[in-house]
């Protein structure tokens, strides 16, 4: 490998390591937010949730984090991820009018196209 493969080889392991600890701060945070959040009387009132029943939330969060994580992917799996979100927070929202489309939502993140153009 030539000194220049070499130096973007590095370059390419310092930008997926700023990436990769720039996503496990957001998640830690978002974490520690809604433990917060659900833990507050002045926001849930006496439904609180205790330590027993944060940990049972958050358990249940990473695996739904796990399932949809290929949503933010640009990976073959992630337009169907993308569109099992979608159909999930549908069903929730219900007529409310409160739903937005996976790409509102993210609209930072690149379309998946297939060949085609708009």
């Amino acid at each position: 490998m030539g000194k220049k493969n070499n130096y973007l080889a590095r370059q390419e392991v310092k930008k997926r390591t700023l990436q990769d600890a720039t996503r496990q701060t957001f998640v830690q945070y978002m974490t520690d937010t809604l433990i917060f959040t659900l833990n507050d009387p002045e926001v849930m009132g006496k439904d609180v949730f205790g330590h027993a029943r944060l940990k049972k939330v958050l358990d249940a969060w990473g695996r739904y984090y796990d399932k949809f994580f290929d949503a933010l992917t640009l990976g073959p799996e992630a337009d169907y991820a993308r569109a099992k979100m979608d159909e999930a927070l549908k069903r929730i929202c219900g007529d409310s009018g409160d739903f937005i489309p996976f790409e509102q939502r993210y609209d930072w993140l690149p379309e998946i196209r297939y060949g085609h153009k708009k």
